[in-house]
């Protein structure tokens, strides 16, 4: 082992992205071992954790309002900063982390006021952004996104896909960042920047091709390997999903109308289509791909009727994804084995009977209704509501602990951590 192989082992033990820049200044020797692209990625792989910055998060009032006019317009979102980052980048600050300047960048909204945005989204140093009004509905309106890099204080909005207004009927259902094209030459750069990102942008619509309603998709990509502009492509009038065995898509005559969000895991995002089929979304590649849901709890399961607040997918404190239904006064958690295969019954609990374990109070015959309130990696909320009393409970997936949510806490929100930009700027001047 050489002297430089011996020097490359201790700047990869370096704990932070801050110190590691300074280091990169001490000399051109340095430097250049800092700055090969083998080097920086392996640092990456290594401190991915540190690379957090913090994590953002929405108003909960502000939350519910999005696609709801005029109703809960407060806060704008807010920035926690990470521990790890606090601890080992001491040069990290909340205020370098505001959205302030897409206020400024924007001049205000209809009313006279500052837009407000709300976070639908984030990836590496990215965050989608969902600019609320108070003057119109989206439905039927594209909605106004953006993609913004808070540490650089940097933000791109999306223009309409050009072939959107071309339905009778259009509604919007959701959009989701994902990684641009990787560059295999450019193997530091990371997965997502602000010249390499891409928008999957999901609507209802009725297409002229197509009889009844159905679920479109269309992809903006910022930039791509051979240098062209940003541009929408991938026009999808029916989402092209592949079966489970990878062979044809799903058939045609399948309804993917009216796809249930039941949130993100496993680094996928679940959808849920009547008739018990799950569409999963992989965030990083842009693909969807088809299974079948199949509870054997019961002959007639199909939750369309009922998915609101009804049916979720989360991670679990393991870090493996989890679908868990609340039906019938249970929670019912279902996993895949390691190898594969389908979604199984994992566990289950009575919510009425843990009820009179840890809720004061509680009283059987007064039980009304219980739904989810939020959920998040590890842990998922629900709201139990009797004549009496209105309480919240945390449930972890993995093990069922059951634990009482205060109720001057109030359930946490749903969080989006975001990274500092990578790779990082390496100058010197010797």
């Amino acid at each position: 082992m050489t002297i430089d192989d011996i020097l490359i082992l201790i700047l990869e033990r370096i704990d932070s992205p801050v110190s590691l820049v300074h280091a990169a200044s001490t000399c051109k020797r340095w430097h250049a071992m800092i700055a090969d692209a083998g080097f920086l990625r392996r640092f990456r792989s290594v401190h991915a954790s540190s690379l957090v910055a913090g994590d953002y998060f929405n108003d909960r009032k502000l939350f519910d309002s999005i696609m709801k006019r005029g109703r809960g317009l407060t806060d704008r979102p807010s920035f926690n900063p990470a521990a790890a980052a606090a601890a080992s980048m001491p040069m990290i600050d909340a205020r370098h982390f505001s959205l302030d300047f897409l206020s400024a960048a924007d001049g205000g909204d209809s009313g006279g006021g500052s837009p407000i945005w709300a976070i639908l989204d984030s990836r590496g140093s990215l965050l989608l952004l969902y600019r609320i009004s108070k003057e119109r509905s989206y439905n039927g309106e594209f909605a106004d996104i953006a993609v913004c890099e808070p540490a650089t204080r940097r933000y791109k909005r999306i223009p309409p896909p050009p072939n959107y207004f071309n339905s009778h009927y259009r509604e919007y259902k959701g959009s989701y960042l994902m990684d641009g094209d990787v560059d295999a030459d450019d193997v530091a750069s990371g997965h997502i920047s602000m010249s390499n990102f891409k928008v999957l942008y999901m609507f209802e619509h009725t297409a002229t091709t197509l009889t009844g309603h159905c679920t479109g998709a269309a992809t903006f990509t910022a930039c791509d390997s051979t240098g062209s502009p940003p541009s929408w492509g991938n026009w999808t009038a029916r989402l092209a999903v592949a079966s489970p065995d990878g062979g044809a898509a799903i058939d045609d005559d399948q309804d993917l109308w009216g796809l249930h969000n039941m949130g993100r895991a496993g680094g996928c995002q679940y959808f849920y289509a009547e008739g018990r089929d799950l569409i999963v979304l992989d965030v990083s590649t842009g693909e969807f791909s088809y299974s079948v849901f199949s509870p054997s709890w019961t002959d007639d399961f199909d939750v369309y009727r009922w998915m609101k607040s009804k049916l979720c997918a989360t991670d679990g404190s393991d870090g493996k994804p989890r679908i868990f239904t609340v039906f019938d006064e249970t929670m019912r958690v279902y996993a895949k084995p390691d190898g594969g295969g389908e979604w199984t019954l994992e566990k289950s609990l009575s919510v009425p009977e843990v009820a009179r374990d840890v809720l004061p109070g509680y009283k059987d015959e007064a039980f009304q209704y219980v739904v989810v309130d939020t959920k998040g990696p590890g842990y998922v909320i629900l709201s139990l509501k009797t004549a009496l009393d209105k309480w919240l409970i945390s449930v972890d997936p993995v093990t069922m602990e059951v634990e009482l949510v205060a109720k001057d806490m109030g359930s946490p929100p749903v969080m989006y951590p975001c990274e500092i930009p990578w790779p990082p700027v390496l100058s010197i001047s010797m």
